[in-house]
């Protein structure tokens, strides 16, 4: 089965769905869907990594970690 006839076999099946809390959970598990992963193998769906990025750009404006390229490299290679 290609993939654009599983998506409609999918689309047609919720379309039949009558329960909300099953309607609810397939919402959740796509609003969750994993986009990427932190350097510690966390899971993050597309707005919490989003929230990552911006998490690091706002330490890192602020000055309070600082790395020069042979710190972190160091640092990578450690994991």
């Amino acid at each position: 089965m290609n993939i654009e006839t599983q998506r409609k076999n999918i689309v047609h099946r919720i379309l039949d769905i009558e329960n909300q809390q099953l309607l609810s959970q397939i919402e959740d598990l796509i609003n969750n869907e994993v986009y990427a992963y932190t350097t510690s193998g966390k899971p993050l769906s597309a707005s919490e990594y989003k929230n990552h990025l911006s998490e690091i750009m706002n330490v890192a404006d602020a000055g309070e970690i600082d790395y020069n390229t042979e710190e972190a490299r160091k640092k990578i290679n450690r994991k």
